[in-house]
């Protein structure tokens, strides 16, 4: 059994915004918070292999808004609350906490959730990345509902989910009660087996996210970072990475619909590319043609800064470097891009995995149609 001590939030937290693929929210202040926290105390973190496969797990972690819980840090005590109910209806007692999304805040909230409770993390995530909703998981592939599930809303009101309804209706309507009570909630549900999760997680996400962040700490120059990265990446279930493109941000555009944006970077030599992002980084365009799409991760680096950052950091004359990550396997079947696709977010195009879009790098790899 590993431990999460002080140590590992800085890493952490460049590593879940590289794995944010632009979205997931800012996590800086809750990964100071818990970095406080942890100043002499450590939290277990458990492997798939390691589970027992009758103890119980619960996933836990923030709907809405991130940007608001910057505004208003969780202090995990909702954590303690919502568990606790979810203990009381579902009638098991829960040995961990599982992750759901492995990305930005949803990466730091169950850590919250763990130091509150006295429960262990389990090293494992059910997206990989980041992703807006609740179908676009591991589970539902497995078809496993998020319910039951008990939610507390920014104004401390509960609402219960016990019924395993479908998770596109549990999506709905968590959704609808956190737009009307304050834009923000916090939820714990998948009540889990052992023996489950170690078929449906996928498996060391929270040490590789911590990995690719060592990188970012490790690095003192462009060519070493990626060098590094290359490594890590090689080594891991996604792929290794590839450079997308490297450029200044030319122009920020906003359409019609407000959670449809772009932006436009072009190279010395004249190239040109189209980042389009919702929450995340969905789909790049080179010079027209598709250079990378979801869910496959298009991941920003500031090459000023030599950091990751998300979308809403982005501003015209940004040096960027856009890189690409294979999404992982399980996120590539028919099942899986029905819901993680480019056609889910209102795209009109089919997703094309980055080994065949680049087959010169990736020609020791396997090609996935």
């Amino acid at each position: 059994m590993q431990e999460i001590a002080r140590e590992w939030l800085e890493p952490l937290w460049y590593g879940s915004i590289f794995l944010g693929s632009g979205g997931g929210g800012k996590s800086h202040l809750l990964a100071i918070e818990l970095q406080k926290a942890l100043q002499n105390r450590s939290i277990p973190l458990l492997s798939l292999e390691e589970l027992p496969e009758n103890d119980f797990f619960c996933g836990t972690g923030l709907f809405g808004s991130p940007e608001l819980c910057e505004e208003n840090l969780p202090s995990g005590f909702e954590a303690g609350i919502i568990i606790e109910e979810l203990e009381k209806h579902t009638g098991v007692k829960f040995k961990g906490i599982t992750i759901v999304e492995g990305a930005g805040v949803n990466i730091f909230y169950p850590l919250l959730a763990a130091l509150q409770t006295g429960l262990p993390v389990v090293d494992g995530d059910s997206m990989g990345r980041a992703f807006p909703e609740l179908q676009m998981t591991t589970y539902h592939l497995e078809n496993l509902t998020a319910a039951p599930l008990v939610l507390i809303d920014g104004n401390y009101h509960l609402h219960y989910f016990l019924d395993k309804q479908d998770t596109f209706l549990l999506e709905l309507n968590t959704r609808q009660i956190i737009g009307q009570q304050g834009g923000i909630g916090y939820f714990a549900g998948f009540p889990y087996p052992g023996s489950v999760l170690k078929r449906v997680l996928l498996p060391g996400t929270l040490t590789f996210a911590r990995e690719i962040g060592e990188c970012f700490l490790q690095a003192d120059n462009y060519r070493e970072l990626i060098t590094m990265l290359l490594e890590v990446t090689s080594n891991s279930f996604y792929g290794p990475v590839i450079e997308l493109f490297q450029g200044i941000v030319k122009k920020i555009s906003t359409y019609e619909l407000a959670k449809w944006k772009s932006a436009t970077l072009t190279s010395p030599k004249g190239e040109e590319l189209q980042l389009l992002f919702q929450y995340e980084n969905l789909l790049a365009f080179k010079n027209g043609n598709v250079a990378a799409s979801v869910p496959d991760l298009i991941s920003a680096i500031d090459l000023n800064e030599l950091k990751p950052v998300n979308n809403n950091e982005i501003y015209e004359g940004q040096r960027l470097a856009l890189l690409g990550l294979p999404a992982p396997l399980r996120l590539r079947i028919k099942k899986a891009l029905d819901v993680v696709g480019p056609q889910c977010f209102g795209y009109r195009t089919t997703y094309l995995p980055l080994e065949r879009l680049y087959p010169n790098h990736y020609r020791n790899k396997e090609v996935f149609s």
